[in-house]
């Protein structure tokens, strides 16, 4: 059918012109998502994909990096994922969480890509990196700010990759334990149990880090 074919817009540009969106960021709501599923199931509004695919593109791209640990790779698979929403028409609209609908099927995307290849490659520490710990005011806030933000980098990417799946969910994208559990296909208390873990071995880190600094 016509209405199912790819939409004009190419998600190629979303790294582009995601660095505009940072600019005007505002918290969104479930009510602005749904508004924008509705659009595009029923009216075919390609701007309204374009906003839905840009708010989670970022996020879904780090997720699907703690899997595949390759970029290019990662992106091809959101790619694929926000395409699928494009073209599933009006059935769009039983979706009733948008994001953890996507975040799912981002890991089931990238699953799949590591059974069909059983390799792995080293990823950018960036991706893992907090956006910030310290206020960078002077150029020795800002060396501070680099050195700290570069040792809890280091410090999330050798966490157990469940550990480390789990704190970003929660912490990087504000799932809750019920959205996170769902996701990953595990209990809450094991959701709990893992972030725990995590936020014990960050916490070390950190307090390693101030007796070390001063």
């Amino acid at each position: 059918m016509r209405a199912a074919m790819k939409p004009s817009w190419s998600p190629a540009s979303a790294s582009s012109t995601n660095g505009s969106k940072r600019k005007n960021k505002r918290k969104w709501h479930g009510m602005d998502i749904l508004a924008l599923q509705q659009q595009v199931a029923i009216y075919r509004d390609e701007n309204a994909y374009k906003r839905l695919f840009l708010h989670f593109y970022k996020g879904l791209i780090r997720f699907a990096d703690t899997y595949v640990r390759q970029h290019e790779v990662a992106e091809e698979i959101v790619s694929d994922v926000m395409l699928k929403i494009w073209t599933m028409q009006e059935a769009l609209t039983g979706i009733r969480n948008l994001k953890v609908y996507l975040f799912k099927a981002v890991r089931n995307g990238a699953i799949n890509h590591l059974l069909r290849n059983r390799h792995y490659t080293t990823w950018d520490i960036d991706q893992l990196a907090p956006e910030a710990f310290v206020s960078a005011g002077t150029p020795e806030d800002e060396t501070i700010h680099r050195e700290l933000k570069h040792r809890f980098a280091e410090a999330v990417s050798q966490l157990p990759p469940k550990c480390q799946m789990v704190y970003k969910l929660i912490r990087e994208n504000s799932f809750t334990y019920r959205e996170v559990a769902a996701i990953l296909d595990i209990s809450e208390n094991t959701v709990d149990r893992h972030l725990s873990i995590a936020m014990q071995r960050l916490g070390a880190v950190l307090q390693t880090y101030r007796h070390t600094s001063r």
